[in-house]
């Protein structure tokens, strides 16, 4: 082999190594390049998705503002409307989804958005519910035997048989129609006991007057008691309310 022919087989490797090397370092740069590509592409949708989120959120927020807080199940509907159609997160490469923060945030914000704004729509069907309750009992409560038959003595026991008694009856019968709340189980067989306990008496003071006996009976502690509670829980579910709404308008 003569001295040209050997360095052209020595140099060969060499070549080849280089040219290798050379293809190496370019494909490592545009594989570095479309990753970076992509995690731009996933930061691009992330961003865009944060930022319809907070347009959204402003939305629902400003809604819920304008709404009147004093009937919950109205609200409710407000709010159910309102958060019908939420921005959606767009789709992006894979690595880039696996590599950019701003997507991995997106994906959290998706995942939760929604939360506070339907757990203040059922705070407030649990309290429109509750309200309802309150009214129902209120309207028990709130019965005068004098409006049935007057003041003073009673010489008959024809408006006691024929209105007093039957007006309690129907208001007892009427609450016990009204849905109980959670854990208010208690508070709704006061509000029934109250009124039985005039319908009781009035029964006796039917029989009492109708025998020529003499005979009265008072039910303001029964009622005043039962009236005190029902108004602590109408507090209560007023705080509720404002305690829930203020929990999505807080941040706006």
């Amino acid at each position: 082999m003569n001295v040209p022919t050997r360095r052209l087989v020595v140099a060969l490797p060499v070549v080849l190594t280089v040219v290798i090397a050379i293809a190496i370092g370019a494909l490592v740069v545009v594989q570095d390049q479309r990753q970076s590509a992509q995690v731009s592409e996933a930061e691009t949708v992330a961003q865009d998705y944060l930022a319809n989120v907070a347009k959204f959120r402003s939305s629902v927020i400003a809604k819920v503002e304008a709404a009147d807080a004093g009937d919950p199940g109205a609200l409710s509907k407000v709010v159910d409307r309102a958060i019908a159609r939420p921005p959606h997160l767009g789709d992006a490469p894979a690595y880039g989804r696996e590599h950019s923060t701003s997507y991995a945030e997106a994906a959290q914000t998706e995942a939760t958005v929604l939360r506070p704004f339907r757990r203040l729509s059922a705070t407030l069907r649990e309290a429109d519910d509750a309200l309802a309750f309150i009214e129902a009992a209120r309207k028990v409560l709130e019965l005068r035997a004098t409006d049935y038959v007057g003041y003073g003595f009673i010489t008959t026991s024809a408006r006691v048989r024929a209105e007093l008694i039957p007006a309690f009856v129907r208001a007892r019968d009427e609450f016990d129609r009204a849905p109980v709340p959670k854990g208010k189980a208690e508070l709704a067989k006061k509000v029934h006991d109250a009124a039985q306990y005039v319908i009781d008496q009035a029964t006796l003071l039917a029989e009492r007057i109708e025998n020529r006996q003499n005979f009265s009976f008072s039910y303001r502690e029964e009622f005043q008691a039962v009236a005190d509670a029902v108004s602590d829980y109408a507090t209560q579910v007023k705080g509720d309310i404002a305690e829930a709404v203020a929990g999505v308008t807080a941040d706006a």
